[in-house]
């Protein structure tokens, strides 16, 4: 059984074949494209250096696997396991078919990590399915299709590591939770009682296509504009400004970056970052990967300029979480760079480097990889940043243990 036959029998023993009516691919041709993201990967992929990859063992598996197939289909199959050896959320080709894993965060309701063995839940997505399953922070995910967790993860592990990597089975843990766009995902979750249920989640679904943000009252005198996953969207930079004026007058903001999973791009992002600065400001360090770069000597900082109409100089909590990502991440380190605001919440995304996008010669399919390192301005890398105030979800009390911090940090612990 191939990895993606793996991958839909752990979530669906029943799950139907790839599409067969898939046009007809040269098979000499996928081989070429293959081999051809294999050279672009060991030149231009940032984090190569930290996969533990072996670059022959990739080009063996994968070149005559991409050969052997003739169909988009079953070679974007081949492609999604070669790009999954390096375990990296932030790398992917840019389509996907029913029998695709789900994009991470984006198309996620859990987040789970490895720990000594055990499958654990560190946080789970808000009015998710998952979460109306009664699944929570601190559970153990037992198995999952009736396989045991840890072996699950192993099974699915990548095939060309040259020595272990627990960011692999993480990795590999958080895409098994996913699953695939067509098939339901049995697990068996134990929480904090020892007691164990199962559930079966179905695919998960993105919400129909909403406002922008939103802004509301959480105190006498806060407010809170929430980005609801627009950092792509030009538009929204009018609309910050127009919530931006409603709420001139409170004595504190609350920014909610914990529905930015899909990232953004800067042209949205630097303008609303420089309506809370007077003057231009650095807020994020980049490095170009090459034999002997080093961070002190050849990284350099992007800045931002301050904008109007007016400073929005009121106290800033900013809230993030594992579904703030890419560039809600550069967002929050950079106001923490730049002083301007306190960072509240859990653990990010870690979304790795600045993203560029390739299309493979034959095929024509784009695979976005990261080609440069981010770092917050203190030298943290981006994917490794932690929130100064760190809330631990798992036995939090309450509906929005996030908020009820921020809010605390504010001075203003209840909400209204």
């Amino acid at each position: 059984m191939n990895r993606r036959g793996v991958l839909a029998g752990l979530i669906a023993a029943t799950a139907p074949p790839l599409c067969a009516r898939a046009s007809t691919y040269d098979g000499s041709a996928n081989a070429a494209d293959s081999a051809w993201l294999i050279d672009k990967i060991a030149a231009r992929y940032a984090y190569l250096a930290d996969r533990r990859i072996d670059l022959a063992r990739l080009n063996d598996i994968y070149v005559p696997e991409a050969r052997a197939v003739a169909s988009r289909d079953l070679f974007l199959s081949v492609l999604e396991r070669l790009l999954a050896e390096l375990h990296d959320h932030h790398v992917g080709p840019n389509t996907n078919n029913d029998d695709s894993p789900q994009l991470i965060p984006t198309g996620a309701d859990i987040w789970a990590s490895m720990r000594m063995g055990r499958a654990i839940v560190d946080e789970v997505r808000p009015a998710s399915a998952a979460a109306g399953a009664g699944v929570r922070a601190g559970d153990e995910i037992v198995s999952i299709a009736g396989v045991p967790a840890r072996r699950a993860v192993a099974a699915l592990a990548p095939r060309t590591l040259s020595a272990p990597d627990p960011e692999a089975d993480d990795y590999t843990l958080r895409v098994l939770l996913a699953g695939t766009h067509r098939t339901r995902r049995p697990f068996v979750v134990r929480g904090a009682s020892g007691v164990e249920r199962t559930i079966t989640l179905p695919p998960y679904r993105p919400e129909p296509p909403g406002p922008l943000l939103t802004v509301r009252q959480v105190g006498s005198d806060i407010a809170c504009i929430r980005v609801q996953n627009s950092l792509g969207d030009r538009r929204l930079v009018r609309a910050f400004d127009d919530a931006l004026a409603s709420v001139r007058d409170v004595r504190s903001l609350i920014l909610d970056l914990r529905n930015t999973p899909s990232g953004g791009d800067t042209d949205v992002a630097e303008p609303i970052l420089g309506r809370f600065i007077t003057r231009r400001r650095g807020y994020q360090r980049f490095l170009d990967p090459g034999p002997g770069k080093t961070l002190a000597k050849d990284s350099w900082v992007r800045a931002v300029d301050a904008r109007g109409p007016f400073t929005a100089k009121m106290p800033l909590v900013v809230l993030v979480d594992r579904w703030t990502g890419s560039m809600g991440e550069g967002m929050t380190i950079g106001l923490d760079a730049m002083k301007r605001a306190q960072i509240v919440g859990a653990r990010m995304a870690g979304l790795c480097g600045a993203t560029q996008t390739i299309a493979l010669p034959h095929s024509g399919i784009g695979v976005s990889f990261p080609t440069q390192r981010l770092y917050h301005l203190d030298g943290t890398p981006r994917e490794k940043w932690t929130p100064p105030v760190l809330v631990e979800l798992a036995g939090a009390e309450g509906e929005d243990p996030i908020l009820a911090r921020g809010l605390a940090v504010l001075g203003a612990p209840q909400i209204r």
